[in-house]
């Protein structure tokens, strides 16, 4: 299936480098590495593995790179200085792709030294306009089981369902709880299914 923003964010790597924000598990890993079958050499490094972590403090990646994709780099102290002085120093042939969900989206919040450097993408769940050809059933479908791509392409009901339980506890445990520091996991989880209905 592809993306509706990939021609755009292809195009955007042409001029300065490309955020992918959005909400977890809506697809933004795979549609930068998607994106990166456009190129000869490229490097996926996510910050949360431990192997990949040594090579992106190091930069010791080779210059012929031509797409640099930073996964979850937002978890890295003082990780926009990092970005800055890799984008500044960069090969002109090189493009970088910095994908990654709530820490990047509070990024016009902050002080944003990375201001005129970098475009960003929004990537939601699929859309009707994503999925009207590629699917029988498919507007059926997103209505009953939205629009993230797991439960969307899943094969039965029941891994869609328990999916999205997953999602759900996960985003009150891992997302509004630690941002808001909100203790009350059954309430949040009330809202939420509340809301839902």
């Amino acid at each position: 299936m592809i993306r509706k923003q990939q021609e755009y964010i292809l195009k955007d790597l042409n001029k300065k480098m490309v955020f992918i924000t959005g909400p977890r598990q809506v697809g933004k890993t795979w549609l930068a590495k998607k994106i990166s079958e456009n190129y000869n050499k490229t490097l996926y490094l996510n910050f949360d593995n431990y192997e990949d972590r040594k090579i992106i403090k190091n930069q010791s990646w080779f210059p012929e790179v031509e797409l640099i994709i930073l996964d979850e780099i937002h978890k890295m102290p003082d990780w926009k200085t990092y970005i800055k002085g890799i984008y500044d120093t960069k090969s002109k042939k090189q493009k970088i792709i910095v994908t990654g969900s709530s820490g990047l989206d509070y990024l016009k919040q902050s002080g944003d030294s990375l201001a005129g450097r970098y475009f960003r993408h929004r990537l939601l769940p699929f859309s009707i306009s994503e999925i009207k050809n590629e699917i029988s059933n498919s507007i059926d479908k997103l209505i009953h089981r939205g629009g993230f791509p797991e439960p969307f392409l899943s094969d039965n009901e029941e891994d869609a369902l328990r999916w999205r339980m997953q999602y759900i506890d996960g985003l009150i445990k891992y997302d509004i709880l630690d941002f808001e520091k909100i203790h009350d996991f059954k309430a949040m989880h009330n809202v939420l299914e509340t809301l839902r209905h």
